[in-house]
């Protein structure tokens, strides 16, 4: 990139490497972060949409209770026609809740357009009729055959001495402030050749739409949920509350980066214009002023939209330094996965009814490929331009931050604010409980661990794949070659991130730890397993065997870093699996039908236990002993169901104990736990059948919910 050994200043040098940099086919550091705000502003207006069109509706009580049916039949019939239908509504409030990221894009879109014409007339704006315009013109590319930007010329008392580029790509503006007029032609068209940067980068409409957004965002969906629970509050009011403020603010502080990002691609593409003098953009930052009071505040925050000028100095004398990805950026990435994946999973399990652990896993495949288009990206830029932040240490500790940030993330999403199940009175499968604070510690634990060191794995993976590949910045290959990895990254991630999440939402309900044991206890988990190890170790081997240098120890140390952090993750999910049991709980918990069953724990001195015992779940007094059952109690439907979301899986795989549940649901007036019954004692000893049980958990669910 710096043309012949010792014939080239190092300006000359810089200006190569800018422009190797900004005509790069690999993503710019602007678009990648951009990435970010999609996934948090889709995962808010998701949550949103269902908070008002499906929660705030009842769950839709008319088309529920209309899957109720209306006459006897066939058991069988009964039920797979009853579960379909209750099935076939979630998937409709799914497909509802996808239009609150659609309404979203849309009013963005609209701000957008409008915001457009409300900036000229703001800043009173005029077309320009002086001798700018030919300044402008003076430094228009030659080989630019799109349209020519039009210049606009704000007045007004506030003066000051900047530009700015607007408008869309067919019909682009820039607005240069008044006292431009008395600045010296050389700094003039340095101010408009990065203005002229960011139309050709077009990241004009793009951050738009992102500042559009998270307007959008605050009035549409904080405020009104927030006055909403201040005027009703709830059980879950202090959750929600506390939130959505921090997820707005994580938001708030993505788009300043962004927004900071872009002009520093905007000053290597102006530096990169071979008309312009070397060392202008240089010349034309070192003359900016000096902060005042209030923009080093913002600064100090982290909430000023664009760098110091000292930062974009130092980025226009060593280029490669905007190709580095800090462990902030990592952290932010992981906030913005727990906060997709939590509202992902439900719409992608409602497609899948019964296969949570197929859903979890599709939904770790396209989590898994949203956080590689951000950090994939952004690792394999750095090990293209040698950067320090994909060395093996930084590297590792900035995949460690990833991890930390999706645990973050799914606890700041508005599903972990609380029991959703027990405090909204509905088992619904949108209504998932996901907070861990009340899980046993040593879960939580060694769930934080296992993340953070998968993180500092798939880091480790990252970069050692992309110099074993000899990630460059251009070529017909480097391009292809980084979608590959992004690509084959969401494949190996899609496993063990659904199995975690699956983990946490095992964790956050106490399950048992027979349950927590039959998420990974089969051939489908191991295989995966199996695959993102045997995926991830592949390439590194064949990079490596390929060298003809032999296998240094230097060579295999990646990989023997990955064997190590996979033991160590191995041991951390295993832990979380069997570990904890139930000790450290202290109030009551039931998973139903959105989840597998668990037992329940009291706390200890209440009225459910004696001393310091735990009482199994069976043991609870929901029910009179069996010779002291009435046949009003045995023909009470409330009793009944609640005695079955309370029983645990003790009352379906003991044969004794399904016996008594079919009995008790066979002497209820209700068609479709009769047919229940009737399946159930069709063979007590055998295998329990599936539509049975949950045809049973989701007529009880509607019961609690609509009394009917």
């Amino acid at each position: 990139m710096s043309g012949a050994p010792g014939a080239a200043t190092p300006a000359a040098e810089r200006r190569e490497t800018a422009r190797a940099l900004v005509s790069s086919p690999l993503p710019l550091p602007t678009t990648t972060r951009l990435v970010l705000l999609v996934l948090v502003a889709g995962a808010g207006a998701s949550f949103a949409a269902w908070w008002w069109l499906v929660l705030g509706q009842g769950n839709w009580p008319g088309a529920q209770l209309a899957c109720l049916p209306a006459a006897e039949g066939a058991p069988d019939a009964v039920l797979a026609r009853f579960t379909g239908c209750v099935n076939d509504v979630r998937l409709t409030q799914s497909a509802v809740v996808l239009c609150g990221p659609l309404g979203l894009l849309a009013l963005a879109l609209l701000g957008r357009a409008a915001g457009r014409r409300l900036s000229l007339w703001r800043w009173s704006a005029q077309p320009d009729r002086s001798s700018l315009s030919a300044r402008l013109t003076a430094v228009l590319p030659d080989e630019d055959g799109g349209p020519r930007p039009t210049l606009w010329v704000r007045g007004g008392r506030r003066i000051g001495s900047r530009a700015r580029a607007s408008g869309t790509v067919r019909k682009p503006w820039i607005v240069a402030d008044s006292h431009v007029f008395a600045l010296p032609d050389r700094q003039v068209e340095a101010m408009l050749r990065h203005e002229l940067a960011h139309l050709r980068l077009r990241d004009v409409g793009r951050v738009r739409l992102a500042v559009a957004a998270w307007w959008i965002l605050l009035a549409g969906v904080t405020l009104p949920v927030g006055v909403a629970l201040l005027l009703d509050p709830g059980l879950l009011a202090a959750g929600l509350l506390a939130r959505m403020p921090v997820v707005l603010v994580v938001l708030l502080l993505t788009l300043c980066a962004v927004l900071r990002v872009r002009e520093h691609d905007a000053d290597l593409a102006a530096e990169a214009d071979p008309r312009a003098p070397l060392g202008a953009t240089a010349e034309h930052l070192a003359s900016d002023v000096p902060p005042n009071r209030r923009q080093r505040l913002r600064r100090a925050v982290g909430l000023a939209s664009h760098p110091t000028s000292a930062t974009r100095l130092d980025v226009l004398a060593d280029p490669a330094r905007a190709w580095g990805v800090s462990a902030a950026e990592c952290l932010a990435t992981g906030l913005a996965a727990g906060l997709l994946f939590t509202e992902l999973a439900l719409l992608v399990a409602s497609l899948m009814p019964g296969r949570a652990q197929l859903a979890y896993g599709i939904t770790g495949l396209l989590t898994g490929w949203a956080v590689a288009g951000v950090v994939v990206v952004a690792w394999w830029r750095a090990v293209a331009v040698g950067h320090r932040d994909a060395s093996g240490g930084r590297a590792a500790r900035a995949g460690a931050t990833l991890g930390l940030g999706v645990l973050v993330g799914s606890q700041l999403s508005g599903r972990a604010a609380g029991d959703w199940v027990r405090d909204t009175g509905t088992a619904d499968g949108l209504a998932t409980a996901l907070s861990l604070t009340d899980a046993p510690r040593a879960q939580v634990l060694a769930l934080t661990v296992a993340l953070m060191i998968g993180g500092a794995l798939f880091a480790t993976w990252s970069t050692s794949l992309a110099r074993a590949a000899r990630a460059e910045v251009t070529g017909p290959h480097s391009a292809p070659a980084c979608a590959a990895a992004v690509v084959l990254s969401g494949l190996l991630v899609a496993v063990p991130l659904g199995s975690w999440f699956l983990f946490a939402r095992l964790a956050a309900a106490r399950a048992a730890p027979d349950i927590r044991w039959s998420v990974i206890a089969t051939p489908w988990w191991v295989t995966g397993v199996l695959v993102s190890v045997g995926g991830a170790l592949a390439p590194l081997a064949r990079a490596a065997w390929r060298t003809g240098e032999g296998p240094t120890a230097r060579r295999f140390r990646p990989v023997t870093v990955l064997a190590c952090a996979g033991v160590l993750v191995a041991a951390g999910a295993g832990w979380a699996t069997v570990g904890g049991g139930s000790a450290g709980t202290s109030a009551a918990s039931v998973t139903r039908s959105s989840g597998p069953p668990a037992t329940v724990t009291a706390r200890p001195g209440s009225p459910a236990t004696t001393g310091d015992e735990t009482v199994p779940i069976e043991d609870l007094p929901v029910l009179p002993p069996k010779d002291e059952r009435t046949a009003r109690l045995r023909a009470d439907t409330a009793l009944v169901c609640r005695a079955l979301t309370l029983g645990g899986t003790v009352i379906w795989t003991d044969p004794q104990r399904r016996r008594d549940t079919a009995e008790l649901l066979g002497g209820l007036d209700d068609t479709v736990l009769r047919a229940a019954s009737a399946v159930l004692l069709r063979e007590p000893t055998g295998p329990v059948d599936r539509e049975a049980l949950v045809a049973s958990l989701l007529r009880c669910d509607l019961y609690f919910r609509y009394h009917r």
